[in-house]
């Protein structure tokens, strides 16, 4: 069972029986998670105050386990009826802009960095054992920097990283220790589901360009096989930070890996809800129709709970 609590000045209001529907939902491409919240309008002297003012803090607890910590960004009234939409910490990352040049720093301390910067509450921040020798961010968000300082460490080190909000701030591990082997199988928990493949984002070469104008370093790497099945679809990127021949390569070498495959996507659309599933995790799916039972990486995931029943739909997709 649901519990919703709303904070104003320290003091907690429980107003969980006013709830009517709740949605808790969120995306591993926007990282900050966003709940919606429809309340009965309770009268004064009722349950809950009659007005919500923007700020106030809200919180979401399945039983013990507390599922989500933010800021109220909008109220909507109507006779009888209050929606409440809301985010969490990661908020402040996705609508703060500034321009930086960072030098000789890793992921992980740029992160840290710009919490400090803006006071956004900082978490366990894992190191990410690439140093950046150097990254320009001009009037981009706050994500933006961090997503391409993180994208920059994968092609690197080939290892990502989980960016998420928990007990109210910002937290970034190793996507495999933020994950979770649930299983999701028709006949058991699944109720609906669609699958796709597309070749609309592939890659059968790669071609990365580094160095200075001077003496510039050429990295190609290139799937021969797909070529045939699919024709040339070129991926080509100027490499802004510095980097040896070898490291370049290396770099066109996982990128081929990552983007020279159809992309499959499975999209449940209706499961019997797990609230430790959500973007940035991974669950086992089993479809013995469709020939499926492998693990696919969470790419969005919508929760939905009216009174005690909760349920689902996720958009999945293989991991790389």
């Amino acid at each position: 069972m649901i519990q919703v609590m709303l904070v104003e000045n320290g003091k907690s209001t429980d107003v969980t029986a006013l709830v009517e529907s709740a949605e808790w939902s969120g995306s591993s491409q926007k990282a900050v998670r966003k709940l919606t919240v429809s309340l009965l309008h309770a009268k004064e002297g009722d349950t809950a105050p009659a007005l919500v003012p923007n700020g106030a803090g809200i919180m979401l607890h399945d039983g013990e386990t507390e599922l989500f910590r933010g800021v109220v960004f909008g109220a909507e009234y109507k006779p009888g009826k209050l929606s409440l939409t809301a985010y969490d910490q990661l908020i402040y990352l996705t609508n703060n802009k500034d321009s930086y040049v960072f030098k000789s720093m890793k992921a992980s301390a740029i992160l840290n960095k710009l919490c400090g910067d803006f006071s956004i509450p900082a978490g366990t921040i894992e190191d990410t054992l690439h140093v950046i020798s150097y990254l320009v961010c001009d009037e981009e968000t706050l994500f933006d920097m961090v997503k391409k300082a993180l994208d920059i460490t994968y092609r690197q080190k080939g290892i990502r990283y989980s960016l998420f909000s928990q007990a109210g701030k910002v937290q970034l591990v190793p996507f495999k220790k933020n994950s979770r082997q649930w299983v999701i199988e028709t006949g058991l928990n699944l109720i609906d589901y669609s699958y796709s493949e597309s070749i609309e984002s592939t890659v059968t070469k790669v071609k990365l360009q580094g160095g200075e104008e001077k003496q510039t370093i050429i990295a190609t790497a290139e799937n021969k096989a797909l070529q045939k099945q699919f024709g040339v679809l070129q991926h080509y990127e100027k490499v802004k930070e510095k980097t040896n021949r070898a490291q370049l390569q290396e770099a066109a070498d996982l990128m081929l890996a990552e983007k020279g495959k159809a992309k499959k996507t499975l999209r449940l659309d209706e499961v019997l809800g797990i609230s430790e599933v959500v973007a940035g995790t991974a669950v086992v799916v089993n479809v013995p129709e469709l020939g499926i039972k492998q693990t696919y990486a969470v790419e969005e995931d919508s929760h939905h709970f009216n009174g005690r029943y909760h349920k689902m739909s996720l958009t999945l997709t293989e991991l790389t």
